[in-house]
C-alpha cells in the first residue's frame, strides 16, 4: 500500500474544498493507498481554513497549513512539499487545484503510473484524449499560447507546461529544495517543470478533462498573467545559470543526484 500526499493550496474556496474532499477519497475508498490530504490556505477571509479545520476534527488523514497570508501558488506547494515530506513521509505527492478543475476520478490513474517509476506525470488537456471543457475560445488561445512560448522560451517538450494537476516522486520533490524558486505565483508550474527536465528526470503526461469552476472566483487575474510573462521571460535570460547550478549540484553528489 503505498503512502500518497495530495496538496491543495486554497484561497477562498469555501464553495469547494468540502467537496473535493469527499471526492479525493471517494475515489480511494477500496483502501489500495493510504492517502492524506494536505491543504495550505492563504488566509482565506471567507472561511475556507475553518471549513477544513472542523474536517480535521473528524478525519486524521486531512491536514491544514494555514498561512498568514497571500503568498502564492507556487509557494504554497513547495510549503506543503515540506511539510509533507517531514510529517508523512509519502511515496507520491499530488499537486491539484481546489476548484474542482481538476477530476479526482483521474487521480487513480496519475498515481499508478507514479508508481510504475515515472517522476513526473502531468494530467494533459494537450495530448490526444485531453481537452478543456466549457473554456472560451478566448481562454483557450491565452493558453495554448502560453504553452507554446514556454516551450519554445525554456525548450521544453511537454505539451501542457502549464497543467496543474501533477504527481511527483521524493526524488522529484527533493530536487526542488536544492533550488530558491523564483517564481510565487502561477510561473511556478514553468518554472518547476523546467527544473524536472533539466535534472534529467523521467516525465510522462496522461490525457485529461479540464473543467472550468462552477462555483467561486477564477484566481487567474490580468496581474498574475503579466507576472507569468515577466517570470517566462526571466528564466529563459537565466536558463544557462539555473543548468550551471544544477551541474555543481550533480558534481557535488558524484553525477547521480539522488535522494
Amino acid at each position: 500500500m503505498a503512502r500518497i500526499a495530495v496538496l491543495i493550496p486554497t484561497y477562498n474556496e469555501r464553495d469547494n474544498i468540502s467537496l473535493l474532499i469527499d471526492e479525493v477519497f471517494n475515489n480511494f475508498s477500496d483502501g489500495t493507498h493510504d492517502v492524506y490530504i494536505v491543504v495550505i490556505d492563504d488566509n482565506s477571509s471567507d472561511g475556507t481554513g475553518q471549513i477544513v479545520a472542523k474536517i480535521t476534527e473528524v478525519n486524521d488523514h486531512v491536514h491544514l497549513l494555514s498561512r498568514p497570508g497571500k503568498y502564492g501558488l507556487g509557494s504554497a506547494y513547495i510549503d506543503g512539499f515540506r511539510w509533507s515530506d517531514s510529517n508523512l513521509s509519502p511515496d507520491v505527492f499530488v499537486q491539484m487545484d481546489a476548484d474542482l478543475s481538476h477530476p479526482p476520478y483521474y487521480l487513480p490513474t496519475l498515481i499508478k503510473k507514479a508508481l510504475e517509476g515515472y517522476d513526473v506525470i502531468i494530467g494533459s488537456r494537450y495530448v490526444e484524449g485531453g481537452a478543456s471543457v466549457s473554456w472560451s475560445w478566448y481562454r483557450k488561445v491565452i493558453s495554448r499560447g502560453a504553452n507554446s512560448i514556454a516551450r519554445l522560451m525554456l525548450r521544453i517538450k511537454e505539451k501542457d507546461a502549464t497543467s496543474g494537476f501533477r504527481t511527483l516522486s521524493r526524488r522529484a520533490v527533493h530536487a526542488l529544495f536544492d533550488f530558491d524558486l523564483s517564481s510565487k505565483g502561477y510561473s511556478y508550474q514553468i518554472e518547476s517543470l523546467f527544473l524536472y527536465s533539466s535534472f534529467k528526470l523521467s516525465i510522462k503526461e496522461v490525457p485529461i478533462l479540464f473543467f472550468e469552476r462552477e462555483k467561486g472566483e477564477t484566481k487567474l487575474s490580468i496581474l498574475e498573467i503579466l507576472n507569468f510573462a515577466y517570470m517566462l521571460m526571466l528564466m529563459s535570460l537565466t536558463r544557462f545559470k539555473v543548468l550551471k547550478q544544477f551541474k555543481k549540484i550533480s558534481k557535488r553528489s558524484k553525477g547521480n543526484f539522488k535522494y
